[in-house]
């Protein structure tokens, strides 16, 4: 029976998807849609999970922050990385790393936390960063942690080099907080 069923599969020929304002218009919507509806899951779980003694439904939770974690990297992979490169780069770099200034798990954290919303989530800030700064980073202790969320420039402070927006507008670490990037980029 199966082998008859395999034997009678014909692969679908998807339309090509172009990358343009709908399509990124899209994704925002759909992306925005699951990533609420992963924190309603998540919170419900966690509700049923925190009224039994021990502990239940821990692996569902696992999986929940998981598939949030997936839909906010395939958005800032898509329409971040894939259209403007990255919200900052650093002069003269242009093939760099793409990182999140403030980590992906942080920004999933806030998110189930309620501190930010779905959209927040989908465009915190990203960099493209020099290879040199990026082992920086990771020297310094900075590879999956920041030293401060709102002021998120912070964690560049003792790198090498200057940083300006996608098109081109110089940044000014030290002054530049995450109210001023979504008021830069919406």
């Amino acid at each position: 029976m199966l082998r008859e069923s395999i034997e009678s599969f014909v692969a679908p020929n998807y339309t090509r998807v172009k990358r343009n304002g709908e399509a990124y218009h899209e994704t925002i919507h759909y992306i925005t849609k699951k990533l609420k509806g992963l924190v309603f899951d998540y919170k419900q779980t966690k509700l049923l999970s925190d009224l039994s003694i021990p502990p239940t439904e821990l692996q569902t939770l696992r999986l929940i922050r998981d598939e949030i974690d997936h839909n906010i990297r395939r958005y800032h992979g898509y329409s971040i990385k894939g259209s403007i490169g990255a919200h900052y780069k650093q002069v003269g770099v242009t093939k760099g790393i793409f990182e999140h200034m403030i980590p992906a798990s942080t920004i999933r954290d806030l998110l189930l936390a309620e501190k930010i919303d779905a959209y927040q989530a989908c465009n915190m800030p990203t960099c493209l960063l020099s290879k040199e700064n990026d082992a920086l980073l990771r020297k310094q202790g900075w590879a999956s942690t920041t030293p401060d969320i709102y002021n998120f420039w912070k964690r560049y402070q003792k790198l090498n080099g200057k940083f300006q927006t996608h098109d081109g507008k110089t940044v000014l670490m030290y002054k530049w907080t995450l109210d001023n990037h979504f008021d830069y980029f919406g």
